[in-house]
């Protein structure tokens, strides 16, 4: 007895722009809101990024674009206060990330 006869009978039905409407509403399941930072997380931030600035260990930044959380681990090598900028060391690229999209800094340890 084949017990998915119902899924193999739907599928044959799907029109293109049914499937894509799914993968729409799966991708909008997947979104997260980007969190709200108080003072106290701004200030837990800059005391990071002042002990990752001047000990030149490895930091871990985690941002938020697009409704994705992402995770960068390198070595701080600039900030820029006025554009708001900073210069992620990751291997042997630089990444300039913006700080309105970083939620959260924490160093990895100290060399």
């Amino acid at each position: 007895m084949i017990r998915d006869r119902g899924r193999i009978k739907w599928t044959a039905m799907m029109l293109p722009e049914h499937l894509e409407k799914l993968r729409d509403w799966v991708a909008e399941d997947a979104y997260e809101e980007k969190p709200t930072l108080d003072e106290w997380a701004w200030q837990d931030m800059q005391q990071q990024l002042d002990i990752a600035y001047r000990t030149g260990c490895e930091i871990r930044v985690k941002t938020w674009e697009d409704g994705v959380f992402k995770d960068r681990i390198g070595v701080l090598k600039r900030v820029n206060g006025q554009l708001g900028l900073i210069d992620l060391e990751v291997g042997q690229d630089v990444q300039t990330l913006s700080l309105d999209a970083v939620i959260g800094i924490e160093t990895m340890d100290f060399s």
